[in-house]
């Protein structure tokens, strides 16, 4: 039988094996490479990453490196190596909590950390702490156990996050706290005042004539000026009460831990103090003060509505008493605002329902004795108050902006009457109607009306005088100028009402071509027997003649007064010696029957 082990089947099966080894070696020369390939890609994806990359094993030391880690945490990854991360990037008040975590995980698996995003401080190889993201996994078999920590510093985004939030949480011009974070502030001292069973007083603080100082000094002082009254609030205060800048002038104080109401008087009384003393603003010596609302949690008000309500009105009740005060809430102020509110209702249906009233009190010429002149006085007929004096309710329009709507409504009845009674009694008779110096700051654009109107009608501007205050003259508003010197244009003649009680700019009283100066009745009712008024009223007089502006004085009652003012030159007179004010019909009563009239002109029109 032949050899079935034959030398030429030993050289087959030789040559098979070295087939196979090399077809061996080759898979492995080929899967080697793509391990290689893909360590290489892994290597350039870690090496790029926007997130550092730390590896470390089960005792702590760091494997791992990549170039974002050595950016954001200084170290190189020849430095780092082998080095522990507890001594390295992890800072000293997080290391034993890192520790005892590390410790738990190595014992029984627990972690709080793996496979979680959390937010936490790193620390910088120059000693700096700072924010950042981390993503913990954990490698843990027989060939490798490892943690690999997927790190991102947030300083950016949280530096953003801090902006937005001191945006939204704080003015931006003094540093306290806005409106939104005192209403946190205050929702929280209130949760506080529930644990303690304390008090905590609620203070509304809004600065007195602010306004005059932005009008006269300009914008810039007037932050500089808000700026410094903020500091001159904080040094009052404690340190655990909150000051806050709620708008413009307004302030808020939350005064905590009150125990005794009484103890807040002497607090309000110092605030006052330090805000009346002058402000040195640049080259300008400032003067101001404040009026202050005072309101206590949980006596006033249970909620934070109630209390800032409350506040509110206790400040307007306090500025409304002649500022500089302060006047702690009580609860018929809420009744006072109830029925403002109401009468805020009621006085906007008013002209509609035809309730609003022009009443009218004559002007007499001293020299001739003439009836020249009517002044335009609205009145209110409310249906179940009775008449309504604009004392009341004139405040309340220019508040809610009804003060145009009702400004033009007297207008336009008052050019009716002065059209007609220049047809009737005297081609020179003039109705002198008041304004509000909010028609010509808020609603100054509605006045131009008023000059088409006249020449719609043919009637001179003359038939009208405008009454404004002296502060308006103060007014540098380019809308205030621009207005006052179109009635000039227009030929309306302009009377500064209740004169010698504010101040006016003499060179003013020129520039806007002033015809008449009211002499107030408080000089005027003085005159019998003071003898300061009666100097006053003569310099007044005086004054205005050299200058060429008429004098009407108010309020006169007397006789004796009258003669003073005539001896003195007053052009003008009205008041109780000769009329109060009178509705329509009985004013046209007066003007038929006065001594001067002429009767035949009166008969020849009505005929």
């Amino acid at each position: 039988m032949p050899d079935s082990d034959s030398p030429a089947d030993e050289i087959d099966d030789k040559a098979l094996l070295e087939a196979r080894v090399k077809a061996l070696e080759t898979d492995l020369r080929q899967k080697k490479e793509i391990i290689l390939a893909q360590h290489v890609k892994l290597e350039a994806f870690f090496g790029s990453s926007i997130d550092a990359l730390v590896q470390m094993d089960f005792d702590g030391h760091i494997t791992g490196w990549n170039e974002q880690a050595e950016k954001i945490f200084g170290w190189s990854t020849e430095e780092i190596a082998d080095k522990k991360v507890v001594d390295t990037i992890i800072p000293p008040r997080y290391r034993a909590a890192h520790e005892q975590g590390m410790k738990r995980f190595l014992e029984n698996g627990e972690t709080s950390v793996m496979d979680n995003v959390i937010e936490i401080h790193a620390l910088h190889r120059d000693g700096h702490e700072f924010p950042v993201e981390i993503s913990v996994s954990v490698i843990d078999s027989p060939d490798l156990q490892e943690f690999s920590a997927y790190i991102r510093d947030i300083s950016e985004r949280k530096h953003a996050e801090t902006v937005i939030w001191n945006q939204a949480n704080f003015d931006s011009l003094t540093g306290l706290p806005n409106r939104n974070l005192f209403l946190q502030n205050l929702e929280h001292e209130i949760r506080s005042c529930d644990r303690s069973n304390q008090s905590l007083a609620l203070m509304y603080l809004d600065l007195d004539r602010f306004k005059d100082v932005n009008d006269s000094l300009g914008l810039v002082m007037g932050d500089q000026l808000l700026v410094e009254i903020s500091k001159r609030l904080q040094k009052v205060v404690r340190e655990i009460d909150t000051v806050s800048r709620l708008s413009g002038d307004e302030f808020a104080i939350i005064l905590g831990n009150i125990d005794d109401q009484l103890a807040v008087q002497p607090i309000c009384q110092e605030l006052l103090d330090s805000l009346s003393r002058p402000y040195q603003l640049d080259n300008e010596k400032v003067f101001l003060t404040a009026s202050i609302g005072v309101t206590f949690y949980p006596q006033d008000s249970k909620n934070t509505e109630g209390l800032q309500r409350s506040a509110e009105q206790s400040m307007y009740a306090a500025k409304a008493e002649g500022s500089n005060r302060y006047i702690f809430f009580k609860p018929e102020l809420q009744q006072r605002a109830l029925r403002k509110r109401k009468m805020i209702g009621e006085l906007r249906k008013a002209i509609d329902r035809d309730e609003l009233e022009i009443y009218y009190q004559p002007i007499v010429n001293l020299q001739s004795g003439k009836l020249q002149k009517a002044e335009a006085l609205l009145r209110w007929h409310h249906p179940e108050a009775g008449l309504i004096s604009p004392t009341v309710f004139k405040p309340i329009a220019e508040e809610t902006g009804l003060i145009a709507e009702i400004g033009n409504w007297v207008f336009y009845h008052a050019i009716e009457q002065a059209i007609r009674w220049r047809e009737l009694y005297d081609n020179d008779f003039q109705v002198s109607i008041n304004t509000s110096a909010k028609q010509w700051i808020d609603e100054a654009a509605a006045m131009s009306q008023w000059f088409e109107h006249l020449r719609k009608k043919d009637i001179s501007g003359h038939a009208i005088c405008i009454e404004v205050t002296e502060g308006l003259l103060m007014d540098a508003r380019d809308k205030i100028t621009n207005r006052l010197l179109d009635f000039n244009e227009a030929e309306i003649q302009i009377s500064i009402d209740d004169f010698g009680t504010g101040y006016s700019s003499i060179p003013n009283l020129k520039r806007f071509d002033i015809d008449y100066l009211k002499i107030d009745q408080s000089f005027v009712r003085n005159l019998d027997h003071d003898q300061n008024d009666l100097a006053l009223c003569d310099a007044i007089i005086a004054m205005a003649k050299k200058m060429g502006i008429q004098i009407v004085a108010e309020g006169v009652e007397t006789e004796n007064q009258e003669r003073l003012l005539k001896d003195f030159g007053c052009d003008f007179a009205q008041g109780y010696l000769y009329s109060r004010p009178l509705p329509l019909a009985d004013f046209e009563n007066l003007l038929t029957a006065w001594p001067d009239h002429d009767k035949s002109r009166t008969a020849k029109n009505t005929a």
